[in-house]
């Protein structure tokens, strides 16, 4: 999802942005338009791979507390679950209604930690695309060239016709966001509960 926001910031914001250009802007006679690989551009670029890197740790590690709280519920449930033919049916639902009640509160938390991810991975993509754009505004008028054409769709370029500017711009957006961070918000607790105790009936 984040990596196909990136690439259709990077291919459309800079051709909407050449509109701007004014159209008796001057193209050198060597190349009549820049090419741009949307795509290179989304995962070559540095400042996008360290968003990367850090969201996946993120995930690695919400995703380990996470499987560890189920463990431990499942684990104090067990004594419950292999006594139930010798406990009041009522009993035996309060309690599997207070392990699903804890059970939602985990799946809560993980939800949450979801979407403060998704929310930090998009501003840092804001900050990229804001930057990106500004970049390839910049190398068309350094070079003098109006269009922008994305390399994805060119199946041929006639030698001297386009520039690719793919390594241009990825440079100059490294060099001005050298190292995206990516700000998570603070790991969401679960409400405090007791463990399921078993409730077996005395015979």
């Amino acid at each position: 999802m984040i990596r196909s926001l990136i690439l259709a910031a990077a291919l459309v914001l800079p051709l909407a942005a050449h509109a701007q250009t004014p159209a008796n802007t001057a193209a050198p006679a060597s190349a009549g338009f820049l090419v741009m690989d949307g795509e290179r551009l989304a995962t070559e670029a540095t400042a996008m791979k360290s968003v990367f890197d850090q969201m996946a740790k993120r995930r690695d590690v919400e995703a380990a507390a996470y499987n560890m709280a189920l463990d431990r519920l499942d684990t104090e449930f067990e004594p419950i679950r292999q006594a139930r033919a010798t406990m009041d049916p009522a009993e035996y639902q309060k309690a599997v209604d207070k392990y699903n009640g804890i059970k939602a509160q985990i799946d809560g938390v993980l939800q949450k930690v979801q979407e403060d991810m998704n929310k930090a991975g998009e501003k840092a993509i804001e900050q990229f695309n804001t930057v990106a754009t500004m970049v390839g505004q910049q190398v068309r008028q350094d070079r003098g060239i109006s269009r922008f054409v994305d390399g994805s769709a060119v199946l041929y370029i006639r030698p001297g016709s386009g520039y690719d500017a793919t390594d241009e711009i990825i440079k100059r957006v490294n060099a001005k966001l050298p190292d995206i961070k990516v700000d998570f918000p603070e790991r969401p607790k679960a409400a405090a509960t007791e463990p399921v105790k078993s409730t077996v009936k005395k015979k």
